[in-house]
C-alpha cells in the first residue's frame, strides 16, 4: 500500500446512532419507559411502553437522511443502525416509515445486522463511558474491518464507543441536547456535523468510494 492509499482509506460501511441522530425522538422521549421506575412487564409499563412505540412511530427522520440513505445504495455503501435502544424499537420505527420511505427498508434490511440494537445475547449493552461492544459486534455482523467504517452520533458517548472500536467518528450536532452539544464543539478530536447531507461530502471529497 502506498501513502497516497493509507491516506485515503475506503469507507465502505457507515453506522448511524438512532435516537436523535437518525429519527427525531424529542416528543417520543418524553413517553419513554426508561427512569419512571416501573415494574418491568407490570400492566403500568406495558401501557406506558404501547404509548412510547406509538410515538416512536410517529417520529419523523431528520431532513437530509433520504438523501444520504439513496446516495449509500447507489454507491453500494453498506449501512446500519447502532443504537443503545431496544431492537424492537428500531424495528417499528422502520416498519411505521418504510411505506412512506421504502428506501429505509433497502438500507436496513435485517435485524441484528443492518439494525442493532443495545440488547444483544440477553445483556443490555449502551454506549456510555465508550463501551464499544455495540459497534465490536456490528463490525462482526457486518463482516468489515473498522478502518472501512465512519460512524455518526449525537453524543460524546457515540463517538468515544466508535474510537474503541477503532473506527472514525463524527459528531452530529442537529439532535443533540444543548449541554452535550456545547461539549462536541468543545471536542477537539472530532469533527461536528449541522446536517446529515454532510455525510455525502464526507464520502465524495475527502475519501474515495469503495471501487
Amino acid at each position: 500500500m502506498n501513502m497516497q492509499e493509507k491516506n485515503n482509506p475506503t469507507f465502505t460501511t457507515v453506522l448511524i446512532d438512532f435516537d436523535g441522530t437518525l429519527f427525531d425522538t424529542t416528543t417520543a422521549d418524553l413517553f419513554s419507559v426508561r427512569g419512571k421506575g416501573l415494574r418491568r412487564f407490570s400492566p403500568e409499563w406495558a401501557e406506558a411502553h404501547k404509548l412510547y412505540l406509538e410515538k416512536i412511530r410517529q417520529s419523523p427522520l431528520y431532513d437530509g437522511w433520504l438523501q444520504v440513505l439513496e446516495f449509500l445504495k447507489s454507491n453500494n455503501i453498506q449501512a446500519a443502525i447502532v443504537s443503545g435502544n431496544n431492537i424492537q424499537v428500531l424495528n417499528v420505527a422502520i416498519k411505521a416509515k418504510a411505506s412512506e420511505y421504502p428506501i429505509l427498508k433497502e438500507v436496513f434490511p435485517k435485524p441484528n445486522i443492518n439494525r442493532i440494537g443495545g440488547n444483544i445475547n440477553g445483556h443490555h449493552i449502551r454506549k456510555s463511558e465508550g463501551d464499544p461492544a455495540l459497534f465490536l459486534y456490528a463490525l462482526k455482523q457486518l463482516n468489515v474491518v473498522p478502518e472501512n467504517v465512519l460512524a455518526f452520533g449525537n453524543q460524546l458517548c457515540d463517538a468515544h464507543a466508535a474510537d474503541n472500536a477503532g473506527i472514525k467518528a463524527y459528531h452530529c450536532l442537529w439532535g443533540a441536547k444543548a449541554e452535550e452539544r456545547e461539549l462536541m464543539l468543545a471536542d477537539p478530536n472530532h469533527e461536528c456535523i449541522t446536517s446529515p447531507l454532510q455525510i455525502i461530502n464526507i464520502l465524495n471529497k475527502r475519501w474515495k468510494l469503495r471501487g
